[in-house]
């Protein structure tokens, strides 16, 4: 009996330490991604990658490393707050496994941008490995994909929205 109960309790507390990270994990990267590009805040969002992030947009067929992304980034936002762009965006997850300072996380992102007309959807597929440093989550890998354009609202819908 006395292993039964054992064997419980530790199921409950990884349980409640698994979940505490990924509340971590939206504190830190996903609520301030989001409220970067609501703001259209590259300061904010660099800060949510590490110092040697790895930006891998597969249908570019390209790469970019560190500073080179946040660089781009800047120059994105930059651009944006010009052209005075109105957007959120939302994450939809598939997967989220977490192992001491590392986390790998899958799911659909929503980009919403919105005109005097009225607004228009993007989705994508991304896949993030995350690494906590100093205390603090951090995208160290950032890869996405749009399938062609062949993601969709139905899939969104089909993982965990984070809200």
């Amino acid at each position: 009996m006395k292993v039964i109960l054992v064997s419980i309790l530790l199921i409950l507390s990884v349980n409640a330490y698994s979940q505490n990270q990924i509340e971590a994990i939206n504190k830190d990267v996903w609520f301030n991604f989001m409220q970067a590009y609501q703001d259209l805040d590259a300061s904010l969002f660099n800060q949510i990658h590490t110092d040697d992030v790895l930006r891998i947009p597969e249908e570019s067929g390209n790469m970019m490393i560190g500073q080179e992304y946040k660089d781009a980034n800047l120059e994105n936002f930059n651009r944006w707050n010009l052209a005075q762009v109105k957007q959120r965006i939302q994450f939809s997850f598939i997967s989220r496994i977490q192992k001491g300072n590392w986390a790998y996380e899958t799911g659909i992102y929503k980009l919403i941008r919105y005109t005097d007309s009225g607004s228009q959807s993007y989705y994508g597929k991304f896949h993030v490995t995350l690494k906590k440093t100093s205390g603090v989550w951090k995208i160290f890998i950032d890869s996405d994909s749009s399938n062609g354009g062949t993601i969709g609202e139905e899939d969104f819908n089909r993982g965990k929205i984070l809200k």
